[in-house]
């Protein structure tokens, strides 16, 4: 069984497309980026400010991993979908699949890394609520009241 995910409407817009009329590779990391903000938000983070975000949301990207499979042509919505497979003390990896409209066929797929870091720029542990959003990801509302 799969992990359950979230699915991010993504609009793409001409000025995002390359001289082939396909979604510019770099742009793709955008997409993926507003799709775990609005996961976040999904989640009841207030990712709207920056001054007095919660802690959980000062992070920084460790790696990200993509593997194009088909091109996304001209300016027609995408589907992001997330996955959030892994929740460490300090790290956090998303798995997604970028699809373009209704196809379920994914045009591109990875992963990306992020780690949470304190005021001083290190590593530093999520808080419960990240780690009772994980686990209410996978197993339920009822897993955060265990």
């Amino acid at each position: 069984m799969d992990v359950p995910h979230t699915i991010h409407a993504a609009p793409v817009y001409f000025d995002e497309l390359d001289l082939n009329g396909h979604l510019h590779n770099t742009r793709y990391a955008l997409h993926v980026e507003r799709a775990t903000t609005a996961a976040f938000a999904e989640a009841g983070y207030d990712t709207g400010g920056a001054a007095e975000r919660h802690p959980d949301l000062r992070y920084v990207v460790r790696q990200f991993a993509i593997e194009f499979r088909a091109p996304v042509d001209g300016a027609a919505p995408l589907a992001v979908d997330l996955w959030l497979t892994h929740l460490g003390r300090t790290s956090m990896t998303w798995r997604f699949h970028v699809r373009q409209g209704e196809d379920p066929l994914p045009r591109a797929t990875g992963t990306r890394t992020l780690v949470k870091v304190g005021p001083d720029g290190r590593p530093s542990p999520w808080s419960p609520t990240m780690q009772t959003w994980h686990a209410t990801l996978h197993n339920g509302p009822a897993a955060a009241r265990r």
